[in-house]
């Protein structure tokens, strides 16, 4: 009977809708994190008549179950807390913050605006990602905030006049659900996700950058416990599937004259 491995396709495919729910709550208040959900897609159908234009228009068919089509990062903008940290940022709109990876040399772009300094006063991820382009603050100054625009502002020891030390960029891509995630609310570039576009805040459709504050996760937990019911509910109807056509044999099997 293929309603037992028809049944185990939807049981594995809910399983996986799971754990990837389960993830997305483990990650509630991982400041930059992008929810993400399943798609699904049917599988092969096995025509047991093939349609005709005379006396069966439609065909008799049955399908073989259900399959994991993709997943798919929502980039959905998070709410905004403050912080009060200036050295917090938060992104207002599209757009990613660009780091280097000092080992790799890799680009990794991230939501995630928590900004530091090493110890060579250079800005850094908390991961110790260097921020692309390189801003670095000198023992001479202090720092102040970094405007909508991106000017990053200190004032110099001594004086307190206030100047300008960089520009900070963002950047964004025609597909950023394309983007392939790779932890610590970080992603590195793919050929889905496009070409990189970069270019200052609050221009040529990119966000503004927000001081003192940090974007939350974009994850709602009552949408996730909906979901995750929902999908309990589909495991156990696949599950009970599975014990009505082992009911089934078991009857076909103990037929006696």
């Amino acid at each position: 009977m293929i309603s037992l491995w028809t049944a185990a396709t939807g049981m594995e495919s809910m399983k996986f809708k799971i754990e990837v729910i389960a993830n997305n709550l483990a990650n509630t208040n991982t400041d930059g994190f992008k929810r993400t959900e399943v798609d699904f897609s049917d599988l092969l159908y096995q025509y047991k008549r093939n349609p005709t234009t005379q006396d069966n228009p439609t065909g008799v068919s049955v399908g073989l179950g259900v399959k994991v089509a993709g997943t798919n990062i929502q980039h959905k903008q998070g709410s905004l807390k403050v912080t009060e940290n200036q050295m917090d940022l938060a992104i207002n709109g599209p757009g990613f913050l660009k780091f280097k990876d000092p080992i790799s040399g890799n680009d990794v772009y991230s939501r995630n605006g928590a900004i530091k300094q090493d110890d060579q006063g250079k800005f850094v991820s908390p991961q110790g990602l260097i921020l692309d382009p390189p801003i670095t603050l000198s023992i001479e100054q202090q720092f102040s905030h970094v405007s909508e625009d991106g000017r990053v502002w200190v004032r110099q020891a001594g004086t307190g006049i206030l100047n300008q030390l960089g520009q900070m960029q963002l950047s964004n891509f025609p597909n950023p659900a394309g983007l392939q995630a790779i932890g610590n609310s970080g992603y590195i570039i793919t050929a889905a996700s496009g070409a990189e576009i970069v270019g200052q805040p609050k221009q040529n459709g990119l966000g503004s950058l927000v001081s003192g504050s940090l974007e939350a996760s974009n994850v709602e937990i009552v949408h996730e416990m909906v979901d995750l019911i929902s999908t309990q509910k589909a495991f156990d109807t696949n599950s009970k599937a599975i014990t009505v056509s082992d009911k089934m044999m078991d009857t076909a099997n103990n037929l006696t004259r």
